[in-house]
């Protein structure tokens, strides 16, 4: 018998196993390499480790500005398996101890902080491309190739990255982000309703002289942020917050963003609530009145990011509509649901139905939205992400429809309000439920 025949044979009498499973007598025995057994073992520690963390009570801790990822359906076919690592990342105990070693490390013996995944900070930047598939979550964060994660300025500023990154590398061009929108606002105004698209500013536009001379992003990201506004004004109509937000600034003589958040505070947030009322109600402000009130702070969501701690600080405002009655509603800044708010009609008031789709810029304005609009409701826009259909039906009990977005989202082309699927069916419930 031929060594081919012997072998066919061979072949022939064995299940198709590994080959590291067959006799080692048998001719295609080859042993399993250590190293195989090694990735196998950490896999298993990988993906094992958050599930018993859980069991014993440890929780793993937002480090960035995301929820953790839940554990992903097994009636999501392939996505259970590409769901499975993203799942177990922000799932692993003592992660943000872990990012605060790191940061530790790297600035005491390179004296630089470290990039957390990003490419070396050299090279040029590349100034347009589409970035779909690898964008922030919600529009939050994801670090990618040569844009670092926190951008650290000046006096202790820290940006968000992905304000430069969404504009050099967009999720989809500006013109389709514009179709998207102007389809929308098509829809609603044929209903019967009124359609205002208000766009938060990103902390890179409104304080741009405490950013560091030099960083990634910089030359690429200036010719998109001019060309997103100027269409943003001439074919969405936005309420463009920029020069309102500068006057307070001035008027109040400090910033209205956090130095170490990427949201501005409630001075932003009432500058925001003013534009909105003013759009719908020509003149309703004249009559307002605000007053300061307590110290309130918070935990900065920046530093989370590189490994440190920071805290915000600012004034809260009372705001009497009437010049007399305080109608602020402070209670008013749970984001984790849909709030209504139905008040009494008053001098100051927006007596209008309002159905409201916001980012969390909109925290720091729930509280003068309660007090200025008699009707409305505000759900926040990762919510109309996850279930567009079952949001779109409360577009009916709405007069008018008002969307909150920060710029980067928007420029972008990230989020809810940019993505065609979801704009199909709100349109598709505006159409079937018009104004009556």
């Amino acid at each position: 018998m031929s060594t081919d025949t012997a072998h066919d044979q061979d072949l022939s009498s064995l299940p198709p196993v590994h080959e590291s499973w067959l006799p080692r007598e048998h001719s295609l025995y080859r042993p399993r390499h250590g190293g195989q057994g090694l990735a196998l073992v950490c896999a298993a520690v990988f993906f094992c480790v958050p599930i018993l963390g859980y069991t014993v009570g440890v929780r793993p801790a937002a480090v960035e500005n995301h929820q953790p990822r839940s554990f992903p359906s097994p009636l999501d076919g392939w996505g259970f398996l590409t769901g499975l690592s993203p799942w177990a990342t922000d799932n692993l105990p003592f992660r943000d101890l872990a990012i605060q070693a790191e940061d530790d490390i790297s600035r005491s013996v390179f004296g630089e902080p470290p990039s957390y995944g990003d490419a070396p900070r050299t090279g040029p930047i590349p100034s347009t491309g589409d970035s779909s598939g690898d964008s922030p979550s919600g529009g939050e964060n994801v670090p990618s190739a040569g844009f670092p994660t926190v951008v650290e300025g000046k006096d202790g500023w820290l940006f968000y990255g992905y304000d430069l990154r969404g504009k050099c590398r967009p999720n989809r061009p500006l013109d389709q982000t514009i179709a998207n929108v102007q389809r929308l606002r098509t829809a609603v105004e044929r209903s019967g309703r009124r359609f205002v698209l208000v766009v938060a500013p990103d902390k890179s536009t409104m304080v741009p002289e405490k950013l560091p001379d030099s960083y990634a992003g910089k030359a690429c990201a200036a010719g998109p942020r001019q060309e997103f506004w100027q269409r943003a004004n001439a074919e969405l109509r936005v309420v463009d917050l920029r020069q309102a937000l500068e006057r307070e600034v001035t008027r109040r003589n400090g910033p209205l963003y956090f130095p170490q958040d990427t949201h501005w505070n409630f001075a932003g947030g009432l500058t925001m609530t003013r534009e909105v009322a003013e759009r719908l109600r020509p003149g309703v402000t004249s009559t307002w009145s605000s007053t300061l009130g307590p110290q309130w702070e918070s935990e900065a969501d920046l530093p989370k990011m590189i490994g440190r701690t920071g805290v915000n600080r600012a004034i809260r405002y009372s705001l009497a509509p009437d010049g007399g009655t305080d109608r602020t509603n402070f209670g008013a800044t749970d984001f984790g649901r849909t709030l209504y708010f139905d008040t009494p009609p008053a001098s100051g008031t927006v007596d209008t139905s309002v159905t409201m789709f916001a980012d969390s810029f909109a925290q720091f304005a729930t509280p003068y939205l309660a007090a200025t609009f008699t009707r409305i409701s505000v759900t926040h826009l990762t919510t109309l992400a996850d279930n567009p259909r079952g949001v779109a039906n409360s577009l009916r009990f709405g007069e008018t429809v008002v969307i909150e977005v920060v710029e980067r989202n928007l420029a972008a082309g990230n989020g809810p309000v940019s993505d065609p699927a979801v704009i199909d069916v709100l349109v598709e419930a505006i159409a079937a439920n018009p104004l009556r």
